[in-house]
């Protein structure tokens, strides 16, 4: 004779069927498939444990959701009830996706250093533009073509080497001229200047220093204030001095 199971004993066949046997899971994970085993009296904590094992995706940064129907609903939470699932009623294979990534989170390789922060000579190094040349009266004609020399590499490399007298005209002359040597000087200063600041740097030694290689360019107007000059003959003269 056929013997049926009453039921309330099947409710608990059920239950038990629901809460203690190992499900076979299968995991969607990008590109990637893994497969868990899910105990449901374990919890979504032993469920997120497992996942972390297989894949390296820590369990604060997991999101688990379900692709079978009769699961749950959106993005597992960590107090869901896994007993509550009628396994019985999910069509296998059971399916779920994980989103989340492996890779260790770390903070820049480099740090975020502002402009401001760093030292003048740093600065001017990596500064989005160059420093300017303070205007010390119709000294325009100059300030051009110093900034526009500054970019020709031979003749800042000829000037970075040459050991002729200081700003102040100390030393040996090192040219024939004592004028030239001093001329010479002084623009190599002034490019050391500029490229140690990224404030704007007053031309004054330079500009004395014309005067004196270039007698032309210190002629003054009527009320003693200095005469405009041409950028092509200061450009020329400086070119046949350097």
């Amino acid at each position: 004779p056929l013997h049926r199971v009453s039921p309330p004993l099947y409710r608990l066949h059920r239950t038990c069927y629901n809460t203690t046997m190992s499900h076979p899971i299968v995991v969607k994970w990008g590109k990637e498939t893994v497969e868990v085993n899910l105990v449901p009296t374990g919890g979504v904590k032993a469920l997120k444990a497992e996942l972390e094992e297989k894949t390296g995706v820590p369990q604060d940064r997991q999101k688990i959701m379900p692709k079978s129907k009769g699961l749950w609903k959106g993005v597992l939470k960590d107090d869901f009830d896994l007993t509550s699932i009628d396994f019985a009623k999910v069509k296998a294979p059971i399916q779920i996706l994980l989103m989340g990534s492996a890779a260790k989170l770390t903070g820049p390789k480099v740090k975020t250093v502002f402009l401001e922060d760093l030292p003048p000579e740093e600065a001017a190094k990596v500064a989005p533009e160059p420093s300017g040349l303070v205007n010390l009266g119709n000294t325009c004609y100059l300030n051009s073509v110093v900034q526009c020399l500054r970019a020709a590499d031979p003749l800042r490399k000829s000037l970075a080497s040459y050991t002729g007298p200081t700003s102040n005209g100390a030393g040996g002359a090192g040219m024939a001229d004592q004028s030239n040597a001093v001329f010479v000087s002084t623009l190599r200063d002034l490019y050391r200047s500029l490229d140690r600041t990224t404030e704007a740097v007053q031309p004054s030694q330079v500009v004395m220093s014309t005067k004196m290689a270039f007698p032309e360019f210190a002629r003054t107007g009527p009320q003693g204030q200095p005469m405009q000059q041409d950028a092509e003959e200061f450009f020329s003269g400086l070119l046949n001095i350097a």
